[in-house]
């Protein structure tokens, strides 16, 4: 009768409920071929992430059409070494009409792509780490392979821990609480 098919219901029920919940947190469900072993976010929920825990985002900014967008996935998704560092950082996948508009977000006041930028949530500003050897002078936030992210991301790192320890001894001094960079 009713209760013989009702039984299993509250099972099944939580089966699907722990199923949902799985597939909406799931590791890089906003990789975009750029590594889906990243935890991806998205834009404002990555910068709101990286601003509540006084973290440094990296925030790669591509389009679906662009060629080089797709050279760098590839080159990207296939990294180890990257996924790895990627857990250092809040990690921000900005696609196509997703980009922000505030001219913070184009430093160099300029539209190309891939291009990623490395924002930190503490002090709010963008560290200024920009492609070495990447030979696109006019682009100075352009990359065109992982290995050259790879790098950045190394040099971001550095930063980051070398203005916190700053920003301690100021504070510790009575200096202003956020440096210039």
């Amino acid at each position: 009768s009713a209760f013989r098919t009702m039984r299993g219901f509250p099972l099944i029920s939580l089966a699907c409920i722990s199923l949902c919940v799985l597939c909406h947190c799931k590791k890089g469900q906003h990789a975009r071929g750029f590594n889906a072993a990243v935890d991806w976010k998205l834009f404002d929920k990555g910068i709101q992430i990286a601003e509540n825990r006084s973290q440094v985002a990296l925030v790669l900014i591509h389009k679906s059409w662009c060629g080089a967008c797709k050279g760098l996935a590839a080159s990207v998704e296939r990294s180890k070494t990257f996924a790895e560092l990627a857990e250092d950082f809040v990690m921000v996948n900005v696609q196509d009409n997703e980009e922000p508009a505030d001219e913070r977000w184009h430093p160099d006041k300029a539209a190309y792509v891939p291009r990623v930028l490395f924002y930190d949530g503490r002090t709010h500003q963008l560290l200024n780490i920009t492609c070495e050897n990447c030979n696109a002078p006019n682009e100075p936030y352009f990359y065109n392979h992982v290995n050259s992210l790879v790098a950045s991301m190394k040099r971001a790192k550095k930063l980051a821990k070398k203005l916190l320890i700053e920003d301690q001894d100021n504070s510790k001094d009575g200096a202003p609480d956020k440096p210039e960079l």
